[in-house]
């Protein structure tokens, strides 16, 4: 059984050492789809008739894509723009990583792992799907299985995914 949420957000990235367009600031409409798989067991909360409440999903996504909504999402070696955003007193999200819509993809999957693991499993959640639009056209996917997170504190994910929010 799948169950999904979606949410939306505005933001804007560079990618500098891209060759292209996407190398200057520029903004997007984000969508994102996050799917749970499993299958509803009588015991989990609302027996076999429910995998997980969608609220679950949501107190997971919403908090950061709150912190993302609106501002400027910047990989925290990108001290020329951090520099010019905290001048300007602008919304920024610092990332570890590259603001790509695959890194932002894994980053979402690795919040709600680490996060939310022992909701997910408490519901008979085993898998964590985002699917992550930057365009209309465009989306990156992650699939991910909850049991990777098991133990695992936020800081401690591979994909060295943890964001710093920064008003400036």
């Amino acid at each position: 059984m799948t169950v999904a949420k979606r949410f939306r957000w505005e933001a804007a990235h560079r990618l500098p050492w891209h060759e292209g367009d996407c190398r200057f600031v520029h903004g997007h409409s984000y969508r994102m789809m996050v799917e749970v798989e499993g299958e509803p067991t009588e015991d989990t909360p609302g027996g076999s008739s429910m995998l997980i409440d969608f609220k679950h999903v949501k107190r997971m996504v919403k908090p950061l894509v709150e912190e993302m909504d609106h501002a400027t999402m910047v990989a925290d070696y990108d001290t020329e723009l951090k520099e010019a955003l905290a001048t300007i007193n602008s919304k920024t999200y610092v990332l570890d990583v590259d603001s790509t819509a695959e890194n932002l993809a894994a980053h979402f999957a690795d919040h709600i792992g680490t996060e939310g693991h022992e909701v997910l499993e408490k519901h008979g959640v085993d898998t964590i799907r985002v699917k992550l639009w930057e365009t209309e056209t465009c989306y990156a996917e992650i699939k991910k299985s909850v049991s990777e997170y098991v133990g695992v504190e936020e800081s401690e994910v591979e994909t060295h995914s943890t964001p710093t929010p920064v008003s400036a």
